[in-house]
């Protein structure tokens, strides 16, 4: 059966799935009703309020885990847009938030599964489509924690996040936290009688950006050195008040050689330093993640896509996979790095098609059981 993959990923990029405005039950239905349509007997599952996952295990034996989120990050000013949010075919590319972080990857999955053989199973397929990537990382932790049945035999998992259809074998860590600032309040005639939360934020800030330039010695051969983004920050509550909280969102990526604790732990030493007041609360620690290119699972990329090997300064959920469940996994998909998160996102046309066809012949080598070449 032929599946137009332009046309699957015209449609899920057409489905909003803001991570923190709208969630993915639409999207999920779309690919229940798509697998459905396809003979594979899936599960939606909503999670938590408005965040689904959906799942499929097809065959028998040792597995291999396709895996994609659903969601996206939020559209931002669509001023700066061309199309933001129905989608738009123009020039060879499909415009719109998510065509490549990574509505194309699922399309070019679910029309490789039209179109692959799945009535050979000497081998097992388990797809896992889920929540809450950009944010939490809850859609993949649920599954880990409640359907670990899923998982028994699966030796392999690729990503289909954004590499331009070349494999991805390493990738940063992630370090996420709010750290809130906490000032005195006062009228702002009398500043000195308070404690101005935001410029006490703004110390903190400055003081962390030059320690991760200047103090973060650990570097990688492949991946660099760790960066920091200070992507949110809100405090006050009116102009004539001395402002007594201030909240700052902070994203600091790690490499090999860096832990998130030991970075945290930095961190604090640098802010008690400032001598202010604050809370840190940290959100998502995750270790840098790479798989050796004589793994299994590279092995059959490479014997499919005969592309070279790649690293990403991103994180993907192929660190969670492999330190929960131990499967090799390894990161392909036909997005484009450089428009992810941006205005503009786009994937190419091409890039999808390409991507279809690999991931077909990938299927149809793992489930016929062929054998992988060292």
């Amino acid at each position: 059966m032929a599946a137009d993959v332009a046309r699957i990923a015209l449609d899920l990029v057409g489905i909003g799935s803001d991570t923190y405005s709208q969630g993915e039950k639409e999207v999920a239905r779309y690919v229940h009703e798509k697998l459905t349509g396809m003979g594979i007997e899936s599960d939606i599952v909503e999670i938590s309020e408005g965040r689904y996952n959906v799942t499929a295990r097809l065959g028998s034996g040792e597995g291999l885990m396709l895996n994609g989120h659903m969601d996206t990050v939020p559209v931002g000013d669509p001023k700066q847009w061309r199309y933001p949010y129905s989608g738009r075919i123009a020039n060879g590319r499909l415009y719109g938030r998510g065509s490549s972080d990574m509505k194309g990857g699922l399309a070019a999955v679910l029309g490789a599964l039209a179109t692959a053989n799945l009535t050979k199973s000497r081998r097992s397929l388990l797809l896992t489509f889920v929540a809450d990537e950009e944010a939490g990382l809850s859609g993949s932790a649920w599954l880990l924690k409640n359907r670990r049945d899923l998982f028994s035999g699966v030796r392999c998992g690729i990503i289909g996040e954004a590499t331009g259809n070349m494999i991805q074998v390493a990738q940063k860590g992630i370090l996420l936290f709010d750290l809130e600032v906490i000032g005195k309040a006062a009228h702002a005639s009398s500043p000195w009688l308070g404690r101005n939360a935001i410029l006490d934020a703004m110390k903190a800030i400055s003081a962390l950006e030059k320690f991760s330039a200047l103090e973060r010695r650990v570097s990688d051969r492949r991946l660099g050195k760790g960066t920091i983004n200070v992507g949110k920050i809100s405090g006050g509550t009116a102009t004539n008040v001395v402002p007594d909280q201030c909240k700052v969102g902070i994203n600091m990526r790690l490499v090999p050689g860096e832990t998130p604790d030991s970075l945290m732990r930095m961190v604090s030493r640098k802010l008690d330093a400032l001598g202010i007041k604050y809370r840190i609360t940290p959100l998502i620690k995750k270790m840098p993640y790479s798989v050796s290119e004589s793994s299994t699972v590279v092995r059959l990329l490479k014997g499919v896509v005969k592309s070279e090997c790649i690293v990403g300064n991103g994180y993907t959920e192929a660190e969670i996979y492999n330190q929960m469940t131990g499967m090799e996994c390894a990161v392909f998909g036909p997005g484009i790095k450089s428009t992810i998160h941006k205005p503009n996102e786009y994937v190419g046309i091409a890039s999808l098609e390409k991507s279809e066809r690999l991931y077909c012949r990938l299927i149809d080598a793992w489930m016929s059981g062929a054998r992988i070449h060292p």
